[in-house]
């Protein structure tokens, strides 16, 4: 059952329980005040027979219009009646002979018709006087009837109000799961302008998320396809190579040993190449996750260690200057952080100078002699795959420097890049260090 139907049926089953008992009530109230009435008439009648004696001027006309008479002596037989059919008293009605004054009133069915009847005591036995309550019955019945049109009327208006308020109500959540199940049939991330719901309520602020989900997720997708095509284009280009090298040993066994070198060392390089593509890759595919606990390092032994890699790579002198500044950081997280921004500044940097790094308070700059960042590219430089236009016919998947600033976000630091005085660019991050704290002097 849709959402619509419910709220429909629930806003026309609540007016009609509440029809119905306001209709209940009427009618209790009125067949009480009814028969009260009925009652007050019978006792007016009989305030004329109380002081009658007990014989045949008791059926007189006059006092009695509109009721019937009814006299029973003590031994329970009737002296005169003119009720249209014989009634018979009960016990309770012979229980008032010889009480004179106590009255009892009952209702009772004669023939097709009902009578109220109020039974009077006296020495001499009891009178009851009745009156048809075919004008009461009439009246309730009446009511009845209006009561019953008045909830089938009011149910059925509540129903179509509910149908319509529950139509306003539900048409955003219809938009909602009309757009989800477009997505989920074709597979494309993209809303129509028509799908936007604005509003500041609970369903306007349902459909917002959705749609900053929606674009999430189209950002996503967007990232896992520029993914898999520089990750694709990027391993192609080793991968070619190595095996180029692979058929040139193969087809020429007899190469000189110098020249069998040359093309080992390549493959080794390329080899090393695909593979710190492949595991930038992964580490991105994974969320970057590093279950290792952080610890306290010195940041220029880290720095140091990936200076040392990053000559034995390149053939690059990288000359470390650095101070004692100690942080709480996942070892390997910052060594690899701190080897992306080495490789980057080799990569742009086609001079002969050193690549320097230098390490002050926390914050760790590495410096080259490169062409520098472009002031468009400036903002999208840690962004993920983001690579210039420069950059594109260079190594690398555009991950390494987004690592950079995942790992500086993750332990409570920030990136941050320059331009170099007299050319260059100067890219790097920035750390909480750990404070030593001495003893107090005295």
């Amino acid at each position: 059952m849709s959402l619509r139907l419910r709220i429909a049926l629930l806003m026309a089953t609540l007016a009609a329980v509440a029809t119905i008992a306001v209709g209940a009530i009427s009618y209790q109230t009125t067949s009480s005040r009814l028969l009260r009435a009925v009652d007050d008439s019978l006792v007016d009648a009989t305030a004329v027979a109380t002081a009658r004696r007990f014989d045949e001027r008791l059926f007189d006309s006059g006092p009695f219009d509109g009721v019937v008479v009814q006299a029973i002596l003590k031994d329970g037989s009737v002296l005169r009646s003119n009720f249209p059919k014989q009634m018979k008293p009960n016990r309770e009605d012979l229980k008032l002979i010889g009480r004179a004054g106590v009255t009892n009133f009952r209702s009772t069915q004669l023939g097709q018709v009902e009578y109220r009847i109020r039974s009077i005591g006296f020495e001499d036995g009891i009178i009851q006087i009745g009156r048809p309550l075919a004008e009461m019955n009439a009246v309730l019945e009446s009511l009845r009837l209006r009561t019953l049109l008045l909830v089938t009327g009011v149910t059925l208006a509540a129903g179509a109000l509910g149908a319509v308020v529950a139509g306003r109500v539900t048409r955003p959540l219809r938009v909602l799961t009309d757009a989800a199940s477009e997505i989920e049939s074709t597979g494309r991330l993209e809303l129509a302008d028509g799908d936007r719901l604005e509003g500041r309520d609970e369903v306007g602020r349902l459909s917002a998320a959705f749609h900053r989900m929606i674009g999430a997720l189209a950002r996503s997708r967007a990232d896992q396809r520029r993914l898999v095509e520089d990750a694709g284009h990027e391993l192609r280009t080793p991968v070619t190579s190595i095996r180029t090298g692979l058929d040139t040993l193969s087809r020429y066994p007899d190469l000189p040993a110098d020249e069998r070198a040359e093309i080992v060392e390549t493959m080794r390089a390329e080899a090393s190449e695909l593979t710190s593509l492949v595991n930038e890759v992964v580490q991105v595919a994974s969320g970057e996750v590093d279950d290792s606990e952080p610890e306290q390092v010195r940041i220029g032994d880290i720095v140091t260690t990936a200076a040392e890699r990053s000559q034995r790579r390149s053939g690059r002198q990288v000359l470390v200057q650095s101070d004692d500044s100690e942080v709480i950081i996942r070892r390997g997280q910052l060594e690899r952080a701190v080897s992306n921004l080495l490789e980057n500044a080799v990569k742009f940097d086609q001079t002969d100078g050193p690549i320097e790094v230098t390490v002050v308070d926390g914050r760790i700059s590495v410096l080259d002699r490169g062409p520098g960042i472009p002031i468009a590219d400036q903002p999208l430089v840690f962004e993920r795959f983001h690579r210039s236009a420069t950059a594109r016919t260079l190594p690398g998947s555009g991950l390494g420097l987004s690592m950079v600033a995942s790992t500086a976000r993750q332990h409570g630091g920030e990136v941050f890049l320059a331009d170099r005085d007299g050319g260059g660019a100067v890219v790097g991050l920035t750390l909480p260090v750990v404070r030593s704290w001495g003893p107090p002097s005295v």
